[in-house]
């Protein structure tokens, strides 16, 4: 690939452009990882949890640590968790773009802790919903705890696929935050992983025609496009940015190609392919439907980031991921589901900053800081591809 400095992004929207493969910067990427590195070790163990309130500092200004706003959490009332940064002294604005994210199939709003005061820390406020949450144990090495939710299975795990339910409980919250007075009515954005990655899609298609321009930028992280209706028949009605991240080594939702996750339940140990249509319906796919590429290939307005040797949990990470492999783990434990744990040649994983950076640009908070970052990307060695829309 050339070495010319590639200026991939412009305000509020994408340039479209082919794939664009990563390349070595050598003294760009040596300066990036000194400062990630430097950054890692001052803040390892700023964000434990929900922690209130939790303490953020400003770094060197790639949204690689945490930023300059101190962040408390708390519940909403049919709404969920709440993360809020107190403006820092030198804030000028009365009001703060805001972020609605929707979580994976059966996740606790709680385990993506980190990753959203994160997001906060630099500026938004963030709202997750806690709905749909619980789908009971579905393991048989945990018999006990298993027998227990034996009957509230089916309920549980029934409400916990109601994509219509998380769709309208998404856009609840979108109009709970444009009517807080610390929050600016025209900066929302919706963000989810999993299968919330791919909820936002379908959520951010429908307002497209019922209430154009309400939703400013989505962010979709590993999306599932397996949630009904499937992210890829709708996505072409969405004309506001939408920022991709998948991985080829994540064995639940890879950017293409069949599901690769197992399971292990005693006699039933082996892949998970063949309970997909007993499990979500006779017209789901083992590669969802084209998976994410089909999503993006059918996208107005996206740009698609390939992650390098992260698992589905772990591409939602901050820092090394920890509390995300945490959340595998104990997805592993109540489903006997055995989520990936590829072999990183990096520590930091990068999804978060290029977030932020791509908040911080299409919301017009920060267009010059967050373009900045964002045309980086082509040159992060962390990525496999950066591909955008025509």
């Amino acid at each position: 690939m050339s070495k010319e400095k590639l200026s991939l992004f412009q305000p509020r929207i994408w340039a479209g452009r082919e794939s664009v493969p990563t390349t070595s910067h050598p003294r760009k990427l040596r300066t990036q990882l000194q400062r990630s590195i430097f950054t890692s070790l001052c803040v390892a163990y700023a964000l434990l949890g929900l922690q209130r309130p939790v303490q953020a500092q400003e770094n060197s200004g790639n949204f690689s640590g945490p930023g300059p706003y101190e962040v408390s959490v708390s519940s909403v009332d049919e709404q969920g968790l709440i993360f809020i940064p107190s403006k820092p002294s030198s804030a000028t604005s009365t009001k703060l773009p805001a972020v609605v994210f929707a979580h994976g199939l059966c996740g606790p709003a709680e385990k993506y802790s980190d990753s959203l005061t994160r997001i906060a820390s630099w500026g938004f406020v963030v709202l997750a919903n806690q709905k749909q949450e619980d789908c009971g144990v579905m393991n048989v090495n945990h018999p006990f705890s298993t027998l227990g939710n034996l009957f509230q299975l089916p309920v549980k795990f029934g409400d916990g696929v109601d994509f219509e339910q998380m769709s309208r409980t998404v856009e609840q919250n979108i109009s709970y935050l444009a009517t807080r007075s610390d929050v600016d009515a025209d900066k929302l954005a919706l963000m989810g992983h999993s299968m919330g990655g791919g909820i936002v899609l379908d959520v951010a298609s429908r307002l497209a025609a019922n209430q154009p321009g309400k939703v400013r930028a989505i962010i979709s992280i590993a999306p599932w496009n397996g949630v009904k209706p499937t992210p890829s028949s709708v996505v072409n009605a969405v004309k506001a940015p939408i920022l991709i991240f998948c991985s080829m080594t994540d064995a639940l939702c890879p950017c293409s190609g069949e599901v690769s996750l197992t399971d292990t339940q005693g006699v039933l140990s082996g892949s998970i392919t063949p309970a997909i249509p007993f499990l979500f319906g006779p017209d789901s796919s083992s590669s969802w439907h084209g998976g994410v590429l089909s999503i993006f290939n059918n996208a107005q307005n996206a740009t698609l980031i390939e992650v390098r040797d992260v698992s589905h949990f772990t591409i939602m990470g901050v820092g090394d991921g920890e509390q995300m492999q945490e959340f595998a783990d104990w997805a592993h434990g109540v489903s006997g589901l055995n989520f990936n744990r590829p072999n990183r040649q990096y520590s930091q994983i990068p999804t978060l900053n290029y977030s932020i950076a791509f908040l911080k640009a299409t919301l017009a908070v920060d267009v010059q800081a967050g373009e900045s970052v964002m045309n980086q990307a082509p040159y992060d060695q962390r990525f496999s591809a950066v591909k955008v829309s025509n």
